[in-house]
Parts: structure tokens; sequence; C-alpha cells
């Protein structure tokens, strides 16, 4: 039955070592929480390699210290995207891992929701040019995405003008080919309209309609005086 087994939840039980889950070949969620893993050294998590399917771990409040379990260990794990190693020696301030978030982020490659909160794409890709360039390169890719962002914003707009453009365009036709239809049916010749401006470059209509109106001379009114 261990090869059918894809939730294992042992969070809590004194465990001092992970072993013996060779067996469980769809293992999908591994819960450890609150156990005594790593007073042994990395040697007492050597036993997630006997479970590639694992996709979450909770180890948080465990007794790891050793930062070797990143690269010896977990981004060995090809389907890992959930990880909770807070409230351990290396996840907590002044951490035997520099740049704890962002490291971890950027060496796990699958990872998808980290300790508290979400991976985001932005955080990888920060993350990502943190790690290979330190903060000017985590600067720059900020500003690559900040203009990525807004190049897409103006294509959204172009987009949506061209939209309503060809809209209005075969509104127009449909209109005018009615037009015709009911012309030829009353026997007359039909002739299509002349083309009027782009609403969206003309004047209002109100000036265009006043622009050319001469305005009247005001009128002046003269007081009367009152007489004694």
């Amino acid at each position: 039955m261990l090869h059918r087994l894809h939730t294992l939840q042992l969070s809590d039980n004194l465990i001092a070592k992970i072993e013996n889950l060779g067996n469980c070949v769809a293992l999908d969620s591994l819960y450890l929480k609150n156990n005594r893993i790593g007073h042994g050294g990395l040697s007492d998590l050597e036993g997630l390699l006997e479970v590639p399917s694992l996709a979450c771990l909770d180890i948080q409040g465990n007794k790891v210290n050793d930062p070797e379990l990143i690269d010896d260990i977990l981004v060995k794990m090809p389907n890992m995207k959930v990880l909770y190693l807070q409230n351990n020696g290396i996840s907590k301030s002044g951490n035997t891992i520099k740049n704890y978030r962002k490291t971890i982020i950027a060496k796990i490659k699958t990872l998808r929701y980290l300790d508290d909160r979400p991976v985001f794409e932005e955080d990888r890709r920060h993350a990502e040019a943190f790690n290979q360039g330190g903060i000017d390169a985590e600067r720059a890719e900020r500003d690559l995405m900040k203009k990525e962002k807004n190049d897409a914003h103006h294509e959204y707009h172009r987009r949506f003008k061209e939209m309503m453009r060809e809209a209005r365009e075969e509104k127009r036709k449909e209109v005018e080919a009615k037009s015709k239809l009911e012309a030829e049916a009353r026997g007359e010749t039909w002739e299509a309209p002349i083309p009027t401006e782009n609403k969206e470059n003309s004047e209002p209509f109100w000036r265009n309609v006043t622009k050319d109106v001469p305005h009247a001379p005001a009128e002046v009114k003269e007081e009367k005086k009152e007489e004694p």
C-alpha cells in the first residue's frame, strides 16, 4: 500500500531522522513539523532523496543548521514546489545561509512557495539576478521589468484602439451595404458617402459649428440719471 501513499503527516512525533521512504513512490506531501531532525547533521535528511516525487515538504521547527541541505539535497529534488523551512537554524536571523530567501528561490528552480508566502515570477527574477550579480544586477532587473510592464501596457492600448477602428470600419461597411440595397430597391442611384474626418483627430463639433459665426457687439445700456 505504501506505493499508493500520497500524503504523510508525521508532525510533533520526536522523529530524529528521515528514512525508509523508498517504497513511497507516489508520495507528494511530507509533513515533519516540530520534530528533532537535524541533530545528527545532514545525514538526518538524506532519506528525502529516496522520494523524488515529493512536491511539498514541511520541516519547520526542527534542528536543521547545515546550509549544505540546499545544494546536496533540496536542489536534487525535481518536483519540489512548496517548502516550509522556517524556525530552523538555517532560516533564523543571522543564519548560515546568506540572503536566505533569495538564495533558496534562485537555487530551487521549481519552488512556488517558501515558508510564509508564495514565490511569484517577479520574486524569482529578482532572486536570480541578485544571485548572479548582487544588488546592482537586481536593480537592473527591476528596471527591465518596469520597462516590460510599461511596454505591455502601451501595446494593450494600441491593440484596443486597433480593434475599435476595425469595428467602426466593419460597421460603416454594413451601413453602406444596407443603404445601397435600399437605394437599388427604390430604383435610385446610390453614391458612397464622402469619408468624414476621424473623430479622434477632429475638433469637437460645437467648435466647428460656432467658430465661423460672427459675434454681435455687446449691447451697452445707458444708465438713466435720476432727476433731482
